[in-house]
């Protein structure tokens, strides 16, 4: 972080690249949220946070309708959110299982997603929780009592402006078993690492060019 105004003018004045790649540092330390009870939700509202919209199809996964949905971004990265345990809803939905079918769409900007995973949080013996794609035939990742797919990182995938996903839940454990909350992670195109070569010597070019000038 800059500590004088001397720096921060110079920096400002020879570098906008860096500050662009600086300002990209600190989004990613933020996050913003959009939420909705799955009754509104799956009577037509969609979850539209940053440039990113998601909107139910069709479905049942005998969810209470004071459960809740959200579409949270942060880094520039967007996670799909099914939570069962709310302050109005505060059970965990131990029915045997379902489906249910939502896109998410880029809206406004020229960003694709280009990886997925799956996380989920159950009791110790509920089942798994599996999420497919249409539009990737063959994909199917597959979280078994709460395990994370992959264990780290993503799942590359071709760039995608849209994608069509269904969450299907089995819980072979029975009754006293519970899922407590999923989540689909959906990370998006960021500037490869050539472009980010080109804006740092760009940006450094531009500071020699002002210090020469100060000479």
């Amino acid at each position: 972080m800059m500590t004088t105004n001397k720096l921060t003018k110079t920096f400002a004045s020879g570098s906008l690249a860096i500050g662009v790649l600086a300002g990209a540092v600190l989004t990613a330390t933020s996050a913003s949220a959009a939420m909705l009870t799955w009754a509104d939700w799956t009577s037509g509202t969609p979850l539209i946070e940053g440039d990113k919209k998601v909107t139910y199809v069709s479905g049942s996964i005998g969810a209470e309708a004071l459960d809740d949905v959200a579409l949270t971004e942060m880094g520039g990265h967007y996670y799909f959110t099914y939570d069962s345990l709310t302050q109005d809803a505060p059970d965990p939905n131990k029915g045997p299982g379902g489906s249910f079918t939502y896109t998410i769409e880029v809206i406004g900007s020229n960003k694709s997603i280009v990886g997925v995973d799956l996380d989920s949080d159950v009791s110790s013996n509920y089942g798994t929780v599996t999420e497919t794609f249409a539009e990737i035939p063959g994909l199917s990742l597959v979280s078994v009592n709460g395990s994370p797919v992959p264990p780290s990182g993503l799942i590359p995938i071709a760039p995608k402006t849209l994608l069509t996903v269904t969450n299907t839940l089995n819980n072979t454990g029975g009754p006293t078993e519970g899922l407590f909350q999923l989540q689909n992670s959906f990370h998006q195109s960021v500037p490869e690492p050539g472009t980010i070569l080109g804006l740092l010597a760009v940006g450094g070019l531009g500071l020699v060019s002002r210090f020469k000038k100060q000479k």
